[in-house]
């Protein structure tokens, strides 16, 4: 009378015998996977074994980004606040985490008052806000305001001449 056995790993095993070092599950079609000398079912081995997205955290196994010290599926490297891709390939890290330009300035708090556009070059600070200088402007007559020569009412800022004439 003769067993089945067959030869894996340089060793020959009963059929019965050859299961995943992790799961205990017998070896079917999908066949298996050799980590140090030890054979894995193939969902054990990405799930131990596999670079993991730094976006959903699953395995990645075929198309993937490098970015950011780590690996990401091309679908999961989109914004961490908006959830939209990067047009033209740029974006931002804060913390580790990829932003379009809009919300790694809003997260930065460097967003024009007047505008909500990002201030990225020269900005003007003023009242609790930030502000493009071309923006940083009188409510009444929309000259542009000087930092220390401005007055504020409500929400609006105004030059000396305007706020004088309207309020005083």
């Amino acid at each position: 009378f003769q067993q089945k056995v067959l030869t894996a790993l340089d060793k020959t095993w009963h059929p019965e015998h050859f299961f995943c070092a992790h799961c205990g599950k017998v070896f079917g079609d999908d066949g298996f996977h050799e980590r140090s000398g030890k054979p894995y079912c193939p969902q054990d081995f990405l799930a131990m074994f596999a670079p993991k997205c730094q976006g959903c955290e699953h395995p990645v196994t075929d198309e993937y980004l490098s970015a950011l010290q780590g690996v990401w599926h091309p679908q999961c490297f989109v914004c961490a606040e908006c959830l939209s891709g990067f047009a033209g390939g740029s974006f931002f890290e804060l913390e580790g985490r990829p932003y379009c330009e809009l919300h790694f300035h809003q997260r930065q708090g460097s967003i024009c008052h007047s505008c909500g556009r990002p201030v990225t070059g020269r900005c003007i600070t003023a009242a609790g806000h930030k502000y493009h200088p071309e923006h940083f402007i009188c409510a009444y007559c929309l000259g542009q305001l000087q930092k220390g020569a401005f007055r504020e009412h409500g929400d609006k800022m105004y030059c000396q001449a305007c706020h004088n004439k309207l309020f005083l």
